[in-house]
């Protein structure tokens, strides 16, 4: 008999509402049985959930990754991390990690985003390879493939209140979103105004993210966009941020919240930083309208509804995700990521479809 783990006695949430059931089986990270009475069997580890709440990994749907963020996220019960530009070494490091350690988060990645020679992200990422126009399409994306991206990130900024650099043009955005649709490939577009939203809807586009900084998306276009399927990440702390807001001061200073960030993520959190003072990366200051290079710590978004081809993982259990308020408990003995590793399952309906 092939023996699991049971949670018995828990409050279940599924993601979408609190299910009757109190007790979910697992075996090889694969949700077996959910019951209101002990599903547990001989030879089963059984966990006591009384006065927890147990729920699906959560999917961190835009991040950064930086050396040990992973990590930080599975303390946060996030179990797929969703990174939206990173250098290839970076990515593959983190991918290793979470191939072989339970305590560290899964990454998809888009590695090197497509930008304008001189475009954003280079602030904060260059050198890499950038994109001067369609007939760069084919081999920009091969090359991400090659380099074993999940997804193509396109970052497109014509005329942005929040950028003044280079941003490719429409002709070479279109370009890619084919090359990448060709390849089987999801295409995301960074975009922070109300004419590039417009101009990308029926281009093949399959996720924005971040929204409009300089007006509100009316009702027909909100139409057109959630008619073409198009899935979108508003990233609102973080454009908040970017407009010089300090709304993640109060997050920050939760006393409930700040053990769990650690020395890095208190150096990196508004609450670190005296009102006024300037933001800045390894190369020195950012001055206002420019974006920091690092992940905003507690700044998650919401799930993506379409996802990278293989799918994110939400493991079935991750304590630190039950009860932020108590001390850590290391994942391992809670087989928050047990092996072998499987897809995962959720408890009930699937995260990803």
């Amino acid at each position: 008999m092939t023996t699991g783990t049971t949670v018995v006695g828990a409050r279940v949430f599924d993601g979408r509402e609190v299910q009757a059931e109190t007790s979910v089986r697992f075996v090889g990270g694969l949700v077996t049985v959910c019951g209101a009475r002990d599903v547990a069997r001989d030879g089963d580890e059984v966990v006591d959930g009384t006065g927890r709440t147990l729920l699906p990994g959560l999917i961190d749907a835009h991040t950064h990754l930086l050396p040990g963020a992973p990590q930080q996220a599975c303390t946060f019960g996030v179990t797929t991390e969703l990174d939206m530009f990173s250098q290839p070494a970076l990515v593959r490091r983190c991918k290793a990690e979470a191939a072989a350690r339970l305590d560290v988060a899964d990454v998809r990645s888009s590695g090197i985003g497509a930008t304008a020679p001189g475009g954003h992200p280079s602030m904060m990422y260059a050198p890499f390879p950038t994109v001067t126009g369609p007939d760069d399409a084919e081999g920009f994306v091969a090359d991400r493939i090659a380099e074993g991206s999940d997804y193509l990130k396109i970052i497109y900024e014509p005329g942005s209140r929040l950028f003044t650099l280079p941003s490719l043009d429409f002709a070479t955005v279109r370009a890619l979103a084919q090359a990448a649709h060709d390849r089987g490939m999801v295409v995301v577009v960074h975009a922070t105004s109300v004419a590039v939203f417009a101009g990308v809807v029926g281009s093949g586009v399959g996720v924005l993210t971040h929204v409009p900084v300089d007006a509100l998306l009316d009702d027909e276009l909100v139409g057109r966009i959630a008619a073409a399927g198009i899935a979108l990440t508003p990233t609102l702390a973080t454009i908040e941020n970017a407009l010089g807001e300090d709304g993640g001061r109060q997050l920050a200073d939760d006393p409930a919240l700040r053990p769990f960030l650690g020395p890095a993520g208190g150096r990196s959190s508004p609450a670190a930083r005296p009102a006024g003072t300037a933001k800045t990366c390894p190369r020195g200051p950012l001055p206002r309208g420019t974006w920091p290079g690092s992940p905003r710590r507690g700044c998650r978004s919401s799930p993506v509804p379409t996802h990278p081809t293989r799918g994110p993982r939400t493991a079935p259990a991750c304590i630190a995700s039950w009860n932020c308020s108590s001390a850590p408990v290391s994942p391992r003995s809670w087989h928050c990521r047990p092996r072998p590793r499987p897809r995962r399952a959720s408890l009930g309906s699937p995260t990803g479809g």
